[in-house]
């Protein structure tokens, strides 16, 4: 039996399909979730819910160019912008949201989680990064997207996202190196990224599996 595609899905869903909606639904939740727990904790469902509204009501300007998941992680992404804008717009008003953090909207972690004392400090550092930054460093560690892909994320050029990901990193080491006690720490959680966003990845998982139960 073929595996029906994420576009003849879309297109199935838009034509009235609800059955095809679901599937489109759960297949992509998951990352989506992801994408929003880390940074607005228990408004992530709504936001999700809120992303695939989107998805719908801008099916007419999807031309295929990126993969469903992508497009929607652009999606996703304009979303959060809208979200933030909301949020922080009192006093935020002459800043570019990109550049804001999440620590400078006044967010907090969004949900204690059991990790060992320098991932704690990576996600902590994460949150003190601009929220670009921080797409560009989940996109890239935990989603495992190309910079092509990333690129049509952050609309930008792809050489443009290669230059981000790394003033991304010296972003966070530059937050980390405030918050560790030791430089040999900093270079341990430095060096951890890759363990930290696998763990990472899992442990919103588990919470994504928590939603649905």
């Amino acid at each position: 039996m073929a595996v029906i595609s994420d576009m003849e899905l879309l297109t199935a869903w838009r034509g009235g399909d609800k059955l095809a909606g679901s599937e489109l639904f759960g297949r992509h939740f998951d990352s989506l979730y992801r994408f929003f727990a880390s940074k607005v904790g228990d408004e992530a469902d709504e936001l999700v819910q809120r992303c695939f509204v989107a998805a719908i009501e801008g099916f007419e300007r999807y031309r295929g160019e990126a993969s469903v998941r992508t497009w929607l992680y652009a999606i996703a992404r304009n979303i959060l912008r809208q979200w933030a804008w909301e949020r922080g717009r009192a006093k935020r008003r002459e800043q570019e949201l990109g550049d804001c953090s999440l620590a400078d909207l006044g967010v907090g972690p969004s949900t204690a989680i059991d990790m060992v004392r320098e991932h704690k400090q990576l996600a902590a550092a994460l949150r003190r990064i601009p929220i670009d930054s921080q797409i560009v460093l989940e996109m890239f560690y935990w989603e495992k997207l190309t910079a092509g892909e990333i690129a049509v994320v952050l609309e930008c050029l792809e050489g443009t996202v290669r230059s981000r990901i790394t003033r991304a990193r010296q972003q966070l080491r530059g937050e980390l190196d405030q918050l560790v006690r030791t430089h040999e720490e900093l270079e341990s959680s430095m060096d951890g990224l890759e363990t930290w966003a696998k763990q990472m990845a899992q442990v919103w998982g588990r919470q994504t599996g928590d939603a649905h139960d």
